[in-house]
């Protein structure tokens, strides 16, 4: 028996229309098809048949006239206390989200990032206290897990390398820069520089979770040249290469956004990479599920505007 109530419960959904419940909350609240009609600005012969499909629909009479009001059935007075909750449901699906409304805002957004971006966190912090004084930016290390975090909604937004194929990321191009090599002001390397120059010093490696695993496209390059990198040390962060290149004679081989705000300060000199290799671009990437809510949109802009400052001086080597 519950079973054949539950299939008659699903097909009534299936088949009910939206408009014949409004009619029936009006009918329920008025109890007279004159006022609901005047009210849904209908005519009486309309209300009249709307009540007659909801009857048919819901297998009950919901109104019995009584006078010159209709009396509601049993049935109808249960949908009367719940019917008003669900049509106000409803109406705020439909509408979509609300307006974010940043000056009013006490929000936290969450943004994984390399730590080389570090120099655009300033300029967004300004950015965003300027219009959003209550809200709250945190910086969360780009790990093996950031971009399932950012599918979940958990971050809300993710600086990372262009290219990322991943159906639940949507990404935006935020710069493009050349690949250059540093290494210590006076490098040997440096003084008659070349490939064969490049090779014949050991070089010092990033370990990054979001690059492609497997040969990276500096060592793909250096073999179609016939020659190898030889790697001599490898660290987790970029943070930790400059100052351990301005005391060894290790080179490094990257995107010059990567050095642009330290090479100077530990006094590290560079050279173009001695072979082609394609512009590495950097996107912001937000969730396709969540990423169009418009707080999240908000922040994006803020965090794309930032990142132009990323490409002053960046461009060349």
């Amino acid at each position: 028996m519950e079973q054949g109530s539950a299939l008659m419960n699903e097909i009534q959904l299936r088949q009910i229309d939206l408009n014949l419940l409004v009619v029936l909350d009006t009918l329920l609240r008025e109890g007279s098809v004159t006022r609901t009609a005047r009210q849904l600005h209908l005519t009486p012969s309309a209300v009249s048949h709307a009540l007659k499909r909801l009857r048919e629909t819901f297998g009950d009479e919901l109104l019995i006239r009584d006078g010159r009001r209709m009396r509601p059935t049993v049935r109808a007075e249960g949908l009367a206390e719940t019917l008003p909750r669900v049509l106000r449901q409803l109406e705020r699906v439909l509408a979509g989200p609300s307006p974010f409304r940043p000056d009013a805002s006490s929000r936290t957004f969450r943004l994984a990032a390399p730590d080389f971006v570090a120099p655009l966190v300033p300029h967004l912090l300004e950015d965003v206290g300027r219009v959003a004084p209550g809200v709250r930016v945190e910086l969360v290390p780009r790990s093996e897990g950031a971009i399932r975090h950012l599918t979940e909604g958990r971050y809300d937004a993710l600086i990372a390398p262009s290219g990322i194929e991943n159906e639940g990321l949507r990404g935006e191009v935020i710069g493009s820069w050349p690949w250059a090599v540093y290494g210590r002001r006076g490098h040997p390397a440096f003084d008659d520089w070349s490939l064969g120059a490049w090779a014949r010093f050991p070089h010092l490696q990033i370990r990054t979770t979001l690059l492609q695993k497997g040969r990276g496209p500096i060592g793909r390059k250096a073999a179609e040249h016939g020659v190898r990198r030889v790697v001599g040390a490898v660290v987790p962060h970029f943070s930790m290469a400059a100052p351990i290149l301005a005391q060894t004679d290790l080179l490094l081989t990257v995107p010059s956004v990567v050095m642009t705000s330290v090479s100077f300060v530990y006094g590290l000199d560079c050279r173009e990479a001695p072979f082609e290799l394609p512009l590495q671009g950097l996107s912001v990437y937000r969730s396709a599920a969540v990423g169009d809510e418009p707080g999240v949109r908000w922040f994006l802009q803020r965090v794309s505007a930032a990142a132009g400052r990323l490409s002053s001086g960046a461009g060349t080597v």
